[in-house]
């Protein structure tokens, strides 16, 4: 069979999976904290994660109907998810035509558990359009251009444009777009000083509208509050928008206090998550060491050290948040993307270890166990990682085991 044979096979195949699992987990909701977003626009000022009702502000004035109400969000919700999805099978083909051909099937897992992954998470009611998604699509999209030399540059707008939908772009999904960066600009056989400049402006571009918006954007927020609920009550559920985000978005108020009650479950859930995920973890550190022994030089080991650690940008969140489900799906694509990525690339140690780990794994029938948990822990959710941790975690609280005391 040939290489575009194999590939065409399975983007049918992803797009029946990918069908069936949007039919299975959509519920035809849009929870308030999502509508309530849209409320926000930069006609207040350049304020925090306000990008997203930008656009439906846009789409409002622009087309001859009224959307603000919560069946056209919703809507606009379904059909900007529909895109998304569409846009991951677009990005599955995209990719496996990069790849080599003696990594078409280990790619072709990889994408699998990404699209399982994403559609499962962001059909789920609980993350039906979370704005996650749309820094998902930021950092997708600029991995497809940062595989074009002559496109590398778009990385800069395209990190403004990630961080402008939500500052947790910076923590999540912004380390896709710098370690692929990085990964060029320690590359002897690409333009170092060029990737690295835009390494740098992205970084600088990146950081700086971070502190901007988590600092100062929040400047008039008692003047325009009454428009705002106003429009997210429309734009919600029987007029019940999310207070917490407005509060905090709006106003400024400090709403670290409500969620104490949250970490100790979270710390909890994530020791459980790990314990599911031991296998996965050891698969990938072994890769990762492989690689990094694999490399010859500096700056070879660097490159791979930093694919290796980039998802450690995730730490803040963990020590001060409480969005674990977000955090793990945010862990997941950046390791799925990256080992693509590379591999998309043409580097050859890593083309190498990857068809290794496939055959290994097609010899070994327990690594099927890898495929099943990827199966058993989505879809993820938000506070709660996912429902079988979360199953868990209530068991040990109930009984007063593990980390609960009386």
């Amino acid at each position: 069979m040939t290489k575009k044979k194999e590939i065409k096979n399975f983007i049918y195949l992803l797009v029946v999976i990918d069908a069936l699992l949007f039919i299975t987990n959509y519920r035809g909701q849009l929870r308030s904290y999502n509508s309530t977003l849209l409320a926000l626009s930069y006609e207040y000022g350049f304020t925090s994660r306000s990008l997203l009702g930008t656009l439906y502000h846009l789409v409002d004035f622009i087309l001859p109907v009224d959307m603000m109400s919560y069946e056209a969000a919703r809507a606009f919700a379904l059909i900007f998810t529909l895109g998304f999805f569409a846009f991951l099978i677009f990005f599955s083909y995209k990719m496996l035509l990069k790849v080599d051909e003696s990594c078409i099937k280990p790619a072709e897992y990889l994408l699998l558990f990404l699209s399982i992954g994403a559609v499962t998470t962001f059909s789920f009611s609980y993350n039906f359009f979370r704005v996650d998604i749309f820094m998902m699509w930021v950092s997708l999209i600029a991995t497809l251009l940062l595989m074009n030399e002559k496109t590398v540059w778009m990385a800069i707008p395209l990190s403004a444009i990630g961080v402008m939908f939500h500052q947790g772009f910076v923590l999540m999904y912004f380390n896709i777009i710098l370690v692929i960066l990085f990964y060029q600009a320690m590359n002897s056989k690409l333009k170092k000083i060029k990737t690295f400049i835009i390494f740098l402006i992205s970084f600088v571009l990146g950081s700086g509208l971070f502190l901007w918006f988590e600092l100062f954007s929040r400047t008039n927020g008692d003047s325009i509050f009454d428009k705002v609920e106003a429009e997210a009550k429309a734009l919600s559920f029987n007029e019940v928008y999310h207070t917490t985000l407005l509060y905090h978005e709006v106003l400024g108020v400090d709403v670290s206090g409500s969620e104490t009650l949250f970490y100790k479950m979270n710390h909890v859930q994530l020791f459980l998550f790990v314990i599911c995920c031991a296998p996965i973890i050891f698969v990938l550190a072994r890769f990762f060491i492989n690689l990094i022994k694999g490399g010859e030089g500096v700056f070879a080991k660097l490159k791979y050290i930093a694919a290796a650690v980039g998802s450690l940008t995730i730490l803040p969140d963990l020590i001060a948040k409480v969005d674990y489900g977000r955090w793990m799906l945010a862990v997941a694509t950046y390791y799925i993307v990256i080992i693509l990525a590379l591999c998309a690339l043409g580097d050859e140690i890593v083309q190498t270890e990857l068809e290794s780990l496939y055959k290994k794994a097609r010899e070994n029938p327990w690594m099927l166990v890898i495929v099943l948990i990827s199966i058993l822990l989505v879809p993820f959710m938000d506070v709660d990682i996912d429902k079988l941790v979360q199953a868990w975690q209530k068991w040990f609280q109930a009984n007063k085991i593990l980390f609960y005391t009386k």
